[in-house]
This record gives structure tokens, sequence and C-alpha cells, in this order.
């Protein structure tokens, strides 16, 4: 904590960078693990998956198409026309009455979100120019948003309350993204685009698969996300339906689990910049998180400790993941190579729109707790893409 409080005072421009992510995280996480369940009041579990599919499905449409917006109105009008734009559907989502919105709003807040995100990105990119410092930067850009997501859905929990009230929540979340907005037009509207380059979606596919690290990297991130695509609906619906916890008690157990991001980002950072690169750590990720997923079928404990101890040592294995894609993919691309960095942004969606389908389509034959098997050995195959790097020590 003191490495990430010391690096935000010597920032500068970064800083705000990093006090808009928090903020942003604050947004992202304080209804990330109830959108499933706020979703299943109006729709079935079925119908919920397709939600998450098409909306994630747009969101790759609009981030292939990502590079036309900066450089037709800048990086600067294309974060804040989004993030207003979610602001305003997260209020709906909030006051929601009529379910005849419901599509409308979820799709233009999964969007606007998203690409926010990758604005958020490009703003960073530019102003981090010194490879040897990649990991360390991004170990605090992450640490922010850690520090919401150990909190947000404790708060979250609380603020739905034993009435379950979800309005209360999305309420919250959209008032986080108003320092967000004030941020961007007090501290970047005098941002100076660089030149984007512009590249068709045949050309990105072609850089994809020609070079081998960006390949293999992308790879190991889109197995994170897919990862995370599960995790994200199910996980509470499993908890909350299946083994009975409130939305009180999946706050604290979400809180544990999130404590490796907060303890392990930065340091992992430091260590693949300054020692052992990325490689290592990246497959230590995957073999940790493969095995303790596969663990969570097992286990059918009515504990909080427990569960958030079992759930725990997953985010072990997923903080490595994340902190080393991240740290990895970004000292292969510099602040012009936007249409690379969309295609880091677009394996999101993609997973989440191929997840929901995946895990739906799983359902209808298997238990929903056979997910965690099938999960845990999904993550093995990042082994594989974790040892095909070139490490960058």
């Amino acid at each position: 904590m003191e490495y990430i409080l010391r690096h935000f005072h010597k920032a500068g421009i970064v800083s705000w960078l990093y006090a808009i992510a928090l903020f942003h995280a604050f947004h992202f996480f304080g209804i990330h693990y109830l959108d499933s369940s706020f979703l299943e009041q109006f729709l079935t579990q079925s119908e919920v998956g397709l939600l998450y599919a098409t909306s994630s499905l747009l969101s790759l449409i609009v981030l292939a198409s990502s590079v036309i917006f900066l450089t037709k109105i800048g990086n600067y009008y294309t974060a804040l026309c989004a993030t207003i734009l979610n602001f305003f559907a997260s209020l709906g989502l909030a006051t929601m009455t009529d379910i005849g919105w419901l599509f409308v709003l979820f799709v233009v807040h999964a969007i606007s979100m998203t690409v926010t995100i990758f604005c958020l990105d490009v703003f960073m990119e530019n102003y981090t120019k010194d490879e040897n410092t990649t990991g360390s930067v991004r170990g605090v850009f992450i640490s922010m948003a850690v520090l919401a997501s150990l909190f947000s859905p404790y708060i979250s929990g609380t603020l739905v309350g034993t009435s379950v009230d979800y309005g209360n929540a999305y309420l919250m979340s959209a008032l986080y993204l108003i320092p967000v907005i004030v941020l961007l037009i007090a501290r970047f509207r005098t941002f100076n685009d660089p030149t984007y380059k512009v590249l068709s979606v045949a050309t990105m596919w072609r850089v994809l698969c020609t070079n081998k690290n960006i390949f293999h990297i992308s790879s190991a991130q889109f197995l994170l996300r897919f990862f995370f695509s599960w995790m994200v609906i199910y996980l509470p619906l499993y908890l909350h339906l299946r083994i009975g916890f409130s939305w009180k008690e999946i706050g604290i157990i979400l809180f544990i689990m999130l404590v490796p991001y907060l303890l392990l980002e930065v340091p992992a950072g430091i260590i693949a910049d300054k020692w052992l690169g990325e490689k290592e750590l990246l497959f230590t990720g995957f073999v940790i998180a493969a095995f303790s997923t596969a663990f969570l079928f097992f286990l059918h404990s009515e504990s909080v400790l427990v569960w958030g101890g079992a759930l725990f040592a997953t985010r072990v294995g997923v903080a490595l993941i994340e902190i080393m894609t991240e740290t990895y993919f970004f000292k292969q691309i510099d602040g012009n190579d936007t249409s690379i960095l969309s295609i880091f942004h677009m394996l999101r969606p993609l997973a989440y729109a191929v997840g929901p389908f995946t895990a739906g389509l799983f359902l209808l034959v298997f238990d929903i707790q056979y997910l965690w098997l099938v999960l845990g050995g999904l993550m093995l195959v990042g082994v594989f893409h974790s040892y095909a790097l070139v490490d960058t020590r």
C-alpha cells in the first residue's frame, strides 16, 4: 500500500487516471456480481445468458470500430460520451419499472462501460512510455480496481438488503460515475491524440496469427475473461440459490475472495519488471487457478469462511494471470497501436458472448456445480500458452 501511495504521488497526470480508474471500478464492481440476479427477476436463466451474449457481441462490434471514433472525435470525447451514456443507462436500470426498457438500458450500459475502459487504456498507454515501469504502472492501475472490488460488493450487498432491492445498488453505481465525468473534463479535455493506426478486422486477425507473442498472450487473456464470464454470472446464483447464502454473506465472501488482487498484483508487476519476467508467474497463476477452481466442485460447505478461503485460492492464481497478461501485452505495443489494443479489449466481450452461450448449453445436460470442474480444466490450457511465450527478461 505504501508503494501505491508513493507511486500515486509521483505519477503526475497518471495519478488522475488512477483516480478515474478507482471511481469507475466502484461503478463496475458495485453491480458486477448483482447483474445476473437482478436480470433473473425479469428473465429466465437462459434469457439472462442470451442478454449477456447479445450485449457482448454488440460491444465487440463497437470495439472493432473504436479507432473510427478515436480518429473522428478523439479519445477524450469518446471516453466522456461513453461515460455519460453509462451514467444515464445505470440510472435507468436503478429506476426501471417497464421491462421493455431492460434490454436497451442493459446493452447501452454494457457497451458504454466497455468503451470507457478501452479509452482509459489509451490514455494510460500514451502517458506511459518506459517499458521498464510498465509492470508497476499497470499494477497500480489495476490496484485501483482492486480496492473498489474489495469493498463495493459488500456495500452493494448491504444496499440490496434483506428486502432484495437492487435499485439502491444501481443508483449508487451510477453516482460513482459523476467523479469520473468531472475528472475527465477537468484534466483530460486537452489530451493530445496520437496518430492512430487504423487496421481492418482482417489485418488485426493477421497480426494476431503472425505475431506469436501477441497470439499467446491474447489467448491467455481470453481464458481469463472466459473464467470471469462464468464466475460473474453463475457464482452469485450458485452461492445464493444453491448454497443459501444471503447477499450480505455473499458480500463478505467476495471481499475475502478478492484480497489476493490487492496483495499480489503490484508486487508481481514489480517482480516481472525487475527480476523474473512475466512467463514464470503467468504459468504459476494458471496452475493455481486450474486446481483451485476444480476444487469448488467438491465443496458443499455452508460456511462463509470456508467458501471465502476456497475462492481466495482461485484469485491467487487469477491475480497473477491478470497482471502478467496486462504487463506482457502492454510491453509489446505503444500508444499508437490502438487497433492491436482493441484486439486485446475485444477479448472481454468475445468471452462474455461465448461464455454464457456455452454454459447455457452445458446446463441443459449437467448440473451447475459441474461448471467449476470444466472451468478448472479449461484454465490448464493457459499453461501451454504461458510456456509458449518469449519472456521479456
